[in-house]
């Protein structure tokens, strides 16, 4: 009788342990060979997501659908799950990321076809426009179908693997859901990803908008939207803002020597350095062009806080930039709104400090000129015009008398008349303020006629006290010189007041001059019948071709306060004297205007100037100021100037 042996529990449970281990050591070498089995034909799955991808697309042979970059995800994804069945290590976070940043990569450029000529040739995306930008790139939803395309065709080929070699359901199962839960980690890393790139591009796009491409400034949307948000802070919160609108001089000049990379390269160093000028919360813009604008905001002493925040700018803008391995010097000229109420427009402010600005243009460039915007009035321009017109009949308009001493005689060689308005409710009103009013107005032609005769009538009653070879400057404007009768009026007023045409000076800005529109070579030949001495003003600021020296009857130049400045802060005389030397050769008078330091005078006294003109010597003064320091035995000099002349 055979006897059974029972085996003890211990037994039993070795007896387990060896089969399960003999199991798990058997799914081991399943999983590894199945895995090594899909990285064999990791080409035959992107065969089959070609062609699911092929099927969708319009116009391209299965050839192109082929070498398109996109499959890369394929690969490396595929790549992941063989090494996980190998080896047992998942996919980490860095192949994630790398899947997640293909797939974001194809949503969001376009699909480049290695072969194609035209788009190897053709410069980046980037670089541009929208519309030359192909067709082609992948959307999210073929993206999401390119995931799905390789999800199925991985399990597939799975399926496949695992019936050819025996491989037990279990590990297939587990080799499944890992392909089913990397696709949908892929497809969340990669929405995520997008997600980003589209917030960081809308983000990009609302910048752009509201800013210059150029400098990164704000452009003229958002400028205009301050300034209405800072209007209505006025009705709430009392106090002050300004708006002050710069504009580059001459800045062509550098396009036309350096080009428009040199051009760009300046513009982008002019707005670093007035962005670092402004305070805090003030707003500094870009509008095109060489045109800048800064709103300051928060004022409490609104024209002086103004004048000095624009006056830091106008500095700013003068300071040597070097482009290119070349200094460059530079001048602006800045004209400032001022606003102290909530009852005006911003469009209304703009078009204020924009038009102070361009008379500050027509005056000389370089300069900064501050005029308030009337609170709850509109435009303070229309009651200036008004005003102008009563102005010469109820007597308001006034001339000063600014000396100019002959460097080397050290006496007086004659005045410039400059006019003034003064007004019975404002006080005095500069003329940058209401000249351009004047000539918008059309009144220019008659108020420069009275500032004519006014100053020709004083220049004969100084004759018999001072000298009777005293010169009196007058400064005439574009329209004057427009109009065909000028001339003769001038001979009328030379006749009427016994005027000697020899003393009379008419002075001509260079930028009228040598405007585009109009040409006063004819007009400027009658007055030199006349035996008038012509003065180019402000000669320097628009560094145009000397030959019109030649062409032009003229008897003098007024050297810029700027050049002159310029040429005293930096020491480089060699083209301020070149252009005295050429004067000088052309029989041409040399007056060095807006002489303001001690240095300015050595400067231009050595480099030959005749005459010289500035506040270091004297400022505008009434005729009155003169009649009273009136003193023959002072050389012809008056006597409240002598001291002055003592620089010379």
């Amino acid at each position: 009788m055979k006897v059974w042996a029972i085996p003890s529990m211990e037994e039993r449970a070795a007896a387990v342990g060896d089969s399960t281990g003999a199991d798990e050591q058997c799914r081991e070498a399943q999983r590894v060979a199945l895995g090594r089995a899909l990285e064999a034909r990791s080409d035959d799955i992107q065969r089959i997501c070609q062609g699911k991808f092929f099927e969708q697309s319009e116009g391209l042979s299965r050839e192109e659908v082929a070498r398109n970059s996109m499959w890369d995800i394929t690969s490396v994804a595929v790549a992941a799950i063989a090494n996980w069945l190998q080896t047992g290590g998942v996919a980490g976070h860095r192949d994630r990321d790398r899947i997640a940043s293909l797939g974001s990569a194809a949503a969001t450029r376009e699909t480049v076809i290695p072969g194609d000529r035209a788009a190897h040739d053709a410069p980046p995306v980037e670089h541009r426009a929208r519309s030359e930008v192909p067709a082609g790139s992948l959307s999210v939803a073929l993206l999401t179908k390119l995931n799905l395309w390789w999800k199925d065709s991985t399990c597939l080929v799975l399926a496949e693997e695992a019936a050819r070699l025996g491989i037990s359901p279990s590990v297939l199962q587990s080799a499944t859901d890992m392909v089913e839960a990397s696709c949908n980690s892929s497809m969340v890393q990669m929405a995520k990803r997008y997600d980003a790139e589209l917030q960081e591009l809308h983000e990009r796009l609302s910048h752009l908008a509201l800013h210059d491409p150029l400098t990164g400034l704000a452009n003229r949307s958002l400028l205009l939207a301050q300034l209405d948000k800072a209007i209505d802070r006025l009705a709430r919160h009392p106090g002050g803002l300004a708006l002050a609108f710069i504009d580059l001089d001459n800045f062509k000049s550098v396009n036309d020597v350096m080009g428009h990379a040199g051009g760009d390269e300046l513009l982008m160093a002019m707005a670093a350095r007035f962005a670092s000028q402004v305070r805090p919360g003030d707003t500094m813009a870009r509008f095109g062009g060489d045109e800048f604008v800064a709103l300051f905001e928060d004022l409490t002493d609104p024209v002086k806080e103004a004048g000095a925040l624009a006056e830091r700018l106008h500095r700013a803008a003068g300071e040597p930039i070097e482009i290119a391995g070349e200094q460059v010097y530079m001048t602006a000229s800045v004209g400032v709104a001022v606003v102290a109420g909530p009852d005006c427009r911003s469009g209304e402010v703009l078009a204020r400090a924009d038009t102070t600005m361009y008379a500050v243009k027509r005056a000389g460039r370089n300069r900064v000129a501050v005029v308030e915007v009337d609170k709850g009035q509109g435009p303070i321009r229309f009651a200036m015009a008004s005003g102008l017109h009563r102005a010469l009949e109820r007597g308001e308009l006034v001339l000063a008398y600014q000396p100019a001493y002959s460097s080397k005689e050290s006496t007086v060689a004659g005045f410039e008349a400059l006019l003034r308005w003064d007004h019975p409710d404002r006080g005095m009103i500069p003329p940058l303020e209401f000249i351009p009013v004047a000539e918008e107005s059309g009144l220019m032609i008659a108020i420069g006629a009275w500032v004519l005769e006014e100053a020709c009538r004083q220049a004969v009653a100084w004759r018999g006290t001072l000298r009777s070879d005293l010169r009196m400057a007058v400064n005439v404007s574009g329209r004057q010189l427009a109009d065909a009768s000028f001339p003769s009026f001038v001979g009328d007023v030379l006749t009427r007041t016994g005027m000697n045409p020899d003393m009379l000076v008419l002075e001509i800005t260079e930028s009228i001059l040598l405007g585009e529109h109009t040409d006063y070579e004819s007009v400027l030949r009658e007055l030199k019948d006349l035996g008038v001495r012509l003065s180019i003003d402000d000669f320097g600021t628009g560094y145009s071709s000397l030959a019109y020296l030649r062409r032009f009857p003229v008897d003098q130049l007024k050297v810029d306060r700027g050049f002159v400045k310029d040429v005293a802060e930096h020491g480089d005389t060699r083209i301020m004297g070149a252009v005295v030397r050429l004067a000088h050769d052309l029989g041409l008078e040399v007056v060095a205007e807006g002489v303001e330091t001690k240095r300015e005078l050595a400067t231009v006294k050595e480099l030959g100037c005749d005459v010289v003109q500035g506040y270091l010597l004297s400022r505008p003064v009434p005729p009155s100021c003169i009649d009273q320091s009136l003193s023959k035995a002072s050389g012809g000099k008056p006597s409240s100037l002598v001291m002055m002349t003592k620089l010379l």
